[in-house]
């Protein structure tokens, strides 16, 4: 009869069935009214259940815990009850404990220790032949247990799956780092919260448009190296980009693409505005006098010198003209009105010269009240008519401290390079001698240097 009763059940056990299938069978098979298997593992407890009434986990918890106290947890493998088993399962249950009499447990042994398994069949009848189903009930087990087995590995693979697709999700959706993907009819794949945050459109908001590239890249040409960058031959180095986010601001990105094995792309960008920001605040610190706006000694002559390099005897565009000015008086500014308003006098020079310079001239403070302006292609006449200019227009805007005008001129050394000249210094020590010799000469002049470095 036991062997009768295997033949039946093993093809379904052997099946990829679920096990409330599998349960299903058994009770049919052996005409039992209910069956359960309850594994627990790292303090975690799972139910697969069948049958005509409802056990839910904590009734199964409630009989395994009678049995280890009434036991005192000794080791056992196979509990048999001929009569009354509805009471030990249901025992807040009255209408319940009478429909179940006979019943089965059998433990589920795993060589790992932390996985324990139960395996519960219940009749509705008193069994003549309880040793019959117990002989059945242990050959099951060893079939379930090498089947809960397999479930138990899946189920551990699919969480540690779970687990890493999870993971990837949180750094997809809250990674500090631009990830999207278009594909070839440019709708939008893949938009990561960083994308979102960074730029302000949804990818929902993206997908109702006909071109979403044209929402960051106005510009068709830019769109066109772009759209290149990606499908053509995807830049797999960082690219520097400056798409435009939602509120009109413009962004520093640094973009690179990767190709997936399904030939889609992948693009990974960074957000380097702020970067930006600082870098250029950093250069601009680094060639910007801070109180006049104009070049600083060190950028203004290595401008100098590139100009020099540059400068050809043959060559009369590359030839320029160097202005060397310093403001007069101004140590008198300072004594007799402070500081404060030696700095305005400097700043007030400074606009103004702006103001009447060429685009192309190059101005700079090389210490104190002494400047510096180079004037590319500019002759010698030019050159003096731009230092009388400049001189008429601070006769005009006197600097005002309050209600009192106060007057500034400057004097002047030029000297006209036109490629013979080699060296910085000695250019300098021309103008800066041509300098002097206006002020010994009265100030408010611009001299002419009168010999050439050769």
């Amino acid at each position: 009869m036991a062997l009768t009763l295997l033949a039946k059940l093993m093809p379904w056990l052997a099946a990829q069935r679920s096990m409330e299938d599998i349960l299903s069978v058994i009770n049919a098979s052996l005409g039992a009214q209910l069956s359960w298997v309850v594994i627990e593992q790292d303090d975690a407890w799972q139910i697969a259940c069948n049958g005509e009434m409802e056990c839910t986990l904590h009734d199964a918890q409630t009989l395994l815990e009678q049995l280890q106290l009434r036991r005192n947890q000794r080791a056992w493998r196979v509990i048999c009850w001929r009569r009354n088993v509805g009471k030990l399962l249901f025992p807040t249950q009255p209408f319940t404990t009478n429909k179940l009499q006979s019943g089965v447990l059998c433990k589920l042994n795993y060589k790992d220790l932390s996985i324990k398994g139960y395996f519960f069949l219940a009749f509705a009848y008193p069994l003549s032949s309880l040793s019959i189903i117990k002989n059945v009930v242990i050959i099951l087990v060893e079939k379930l247990k090498d089947y809960m087995e397999e479930i138990i590995i899946r189920e551990r693979a699919a969480k540690e799956m779970q687990r890493v697709v999870t993971q990837y999700k949180a750094l997809f959706d809250r990674a500090p780092v631009l990830m999207n993907s278009f594909d070839k009819t440019n709708r939008c794949i893949l938009w990561n919260g960083e994308c979102e945050r960074l730029f302000g459109w949804s990818i929902n908001e993206l997908n109702q448009q006909s071109d979403p590239l044209a929402l960051f890249f106005p510009d068709p040409e830019m769109r066109q190296q772009i759209r290149s960058s990606v499908n053509t031959s995807p830049a797999v180095d960082m690219h520097e980009w400056h798409p435009i986010r939602r509120d009109g601001q413009v962004l520093t990105v640094l973009w690179s693409n990767i190709l997936l094995p399904d030939r889609s792309i992948l693009s990974i960008g960074l957000d380097i505005t702020e970067r930006k920001k600082v870098e250029q605040q950093l250069e601009k610190k680094a060639t910007i006098d801070d109180l006049t706006g104009c070049y600083n000694r060190f950028s203004m002559l290595r401008k100098l010198k590139e100009a020099l390099v540059q400068c050809k005897p043959d060559e009369p565009r590359s030839h320029f003209s160097l202005l060397m000015l310093d403001l007069d008086y101004f140590k008198k500014i300072n004594d007799r009105w402070g500081h404060l308003t030696g700095d305005a006098a400097l700043v007030h020079f400074c606009d103004q010269i702006r103001e009447h310079s060429d685009p192309s001239y190059l101005f700079g403070r090389l210490g104190g009240e002494e400047f510096l302006i180079l004037m590319p292609h500019t002759d010698r006449k030019n050159a003096l008519r731009f230092s009388q200019k400049i001189r008429a227009a601070l006769a005009c805007s006197p600097l005002l401290s309050g209600s009192e005008k106060i007057p500034l001129s400057f004097s002047a050394g030029l000297v006209f390079v036109c490629g013979e000249q080699t060296d910085t210094s000695i250019l300098l020590t021309l103008a800066d001698n041509a300098l002097y010799d206006a002020k010994r000469s009265g100030r408010s002049k611009t001299v002419v240097a009168s010999a050439f470095y050769k």
